[in-house]
């Protein structure tokens, strides 16, 4: 994720070197400081994440149990407005 920012390109363009082509070597890579969050936001992050997935989860069992409902229902209104027009 920290490479594919656009700040990583800018840094990654301004410390290249070359004329045509902009060079930017493994060694170069290597001597990147890559920030890493204290352990508190580490964990942070990580239980929104497991929160994310859970979310995703309760998500398609719900939509997937309107899928299975949803024909009863149907199926159910239909009969009741059946039922009002030979009232009429």
């Amino acid at each position: 994720m920290f490479f594919n920012r656009t700040e990583f390109d800018r840094y990654a363009r301004f410390h290249s070197w070359g004329s045509a082509r902009e060079t930017f070597t493994w060694d170069d890579v290597c001597n990147v400081k890559i920030p890493i969050p204290d352990l508190t936001i580490q964990k942070s992050i990580a239980d929104i994440y497991k929160v994310y997935k859970e979310r995703q989860r309760i998500n398609e069992t719900l939509k997937q149990g309107i899928k299975n409902l949803s024909p009863i229902l149907i199926k159910g209104s239909r009969e009741e407005a059946e039922k009002e027009v030979a009232a009429i």
